[in-house]
């Protein structure tokens, strides 16, 4: 007898544990089938079901990633949704009407956006004759600008003072307008959201402007606050983001950069092709993938933009890429990450020559350990041209920049170095 109960318990153990492997097998089929209903809709992607068939509200600009039926938007991404013969689709970008809906989003940029709409329209009926008004001589404008004969900056440095100007603007009540001369207009890249902020200053509007001018220039960084100047204009402020920064954290609580940046600029429509064709080429989803952007030409620890090359500072921008990824993946773990940077050598080098990029054939290929890091990014046989300092003309020549910026904007996080670009898109 007891040598029958010792042989009976090992058996009902197994059993025990042959039955709990099959319940676990089991229960990982089952979600593996939940998952591919999940990331698959209607049979297609993940990347091409929240793109291709959502491509209209793609271009209708915004950020965050919307279930029909979500707290946050989700009744308006429905709507649209089913306007457009989709159903049950996450939107990639949120419409700026929906924005304006954002109970987080402090009252005065809802009531600026249509203060401003108003102001704007009063200007350009009275110029074409089209108002019973006899002055429209309480208008007053702030434009950001760079004109044919200014010294700009790169992308990064004219654009990421827009909600400081928005804030600015609205305290002065002034209409913000943008006009960008070189090296292309903006509207090439980025344009104003429907039931956006219509900033956008055509040639027409232009010569109104300057017969109004008393200036001659705009007054460019003349004080907003006086009231006597019709027109103040300004190129950048370099303390702009970090002061508008410091009202997040002490007055708002809570960030609205991007609320307010997508208030204001979607993706043009060629952008927002280019941008909907890499990330379906590359497999990524909004929020579901990170960025690393490294601005290695940046005139630091001897760096001359000029004259540039990646073997001269290999070891550096090694040292400095190889921290970008770590930090990213420490950040999102076993996820996938979008390289950029201003030197496209750089980009070559993580893809082809970095230890990430043997990690993951190790892994896929030779299954020796398992994945950690996926790095990809978009064609970068040609590095991106500068904003401010290419001899380029055509505007097709840049649109990688706001390529690149588009994308990291949609990602989870962005790891980024030195220079405005990488936190322009983390913001």
């Amino acid at each position: 007898m007891p040598s029958g109960r010792a042989s009976s318990s090992p058996s009902r153990a197994w059993l025990a544990r042959f039955s709990f492997g099959i319940a676990l097998v089991a229960y990982a089929l089952a979600m593996a089938v939940w998952e591919h209903k999940v990331l698959r809709l209607d049979g297609a992607p993940a990347a091409a079901a929240l793109l291709a068939s959502t491509k209209e509200a793609f271009v209708a600009g915004g950020r965050s990633i919307f279930s029909p039926g979500d707290d946050d938007g989700g009744a308006a991404n429905s709507t649209a949704a089913a306007g457009a013969g989709v159903e049950n689709v996450a939107l990639s970008h949120r419409p700026a009407h929906v924005i304006l809906q954002n109970p987080r989003l402090p009252d005065w940029i809802k009531r600026y956006a249509s203060w401003h709409a108003v102001q704007r329209k009063r200007y350009i009926d009275f110029k074409r004759g089209n108002s019973t008004e006899t002055s429209v001589s309480d208008i007053k404008f702030l434009i950001s600008r760079c004109l044919a004969n200014d010294h700009c900056g790169g992308a990064s440095d004219r654009l990421q003072d827009m909600p400081y100007n928005m804030k600015v603007a609205n305290e002065t009540n002034r209409v913000l307008l943008v006009r960008w001369e070189k090296p292309a207009a903006l509207e090439n890249f980025l344009v104003p959201p429907a039931n956006g902020i219509d900033w956008t200053i055509d040639d027409e509007l232009l010569a109104w402007m300057r017969e109004d001018d008393d200036n001659g220039n705009f007054n460019l960084k003349g004080k907003e606050s006086d009231d006597k100047k019709r027109f103040v204009s300004t190129i950048r402020r370099d303390s702009a983001a970090p002061i508008f920064r410091q009202y997040e954290i002490n007055e708002v609580g809570h960030k609205i950069y991007h609320e307010i940046f997508r208030l204001t600029f979607a993706p043009s429509r060629q952008l927002a092709d280019r941008v909907h064709e890499t990330m379906e080429l590359l497999g990524l989803a909004p929020g579901e993938f990170s960025s690393v952007h490294l601005r290695v030409k940046y005139p630091v620890r001897g760096v001359d933009e000029r004259s540039f090359t990646f073997e001269k500072h290999r070891h550096q921008i090694v040292e400095w890429a190889t921290n970008a990824v770590n930090c990213a993946a420490e950040l999102h773990p076993n996820s996938t990450i979008y390289v950029s940077s201003d030197s496209n050598d750089t980009v070559g080098y993580l893809l082809e020559e970095s230890h990430f990029a043997r990690h993951y054939i190790d892994a896929t290929v030779h299954k020796k350990h398992p994945l950690v890091v996926k790095l990809v990014a978009r064609d970068y046989s040609n590095g991106n041209e500068h904003v401010a300092f290419s001899d380029n003309v055509e505007a097709d020549g840049f649109m990688s920049v706001f390529e690149d910026m588009m994308i990291m904007g949609m990602g989870k996080c962005v790891a980024h170095g030195v220079g405005g670009y990488g936190r322009l898109g983390a913001a």
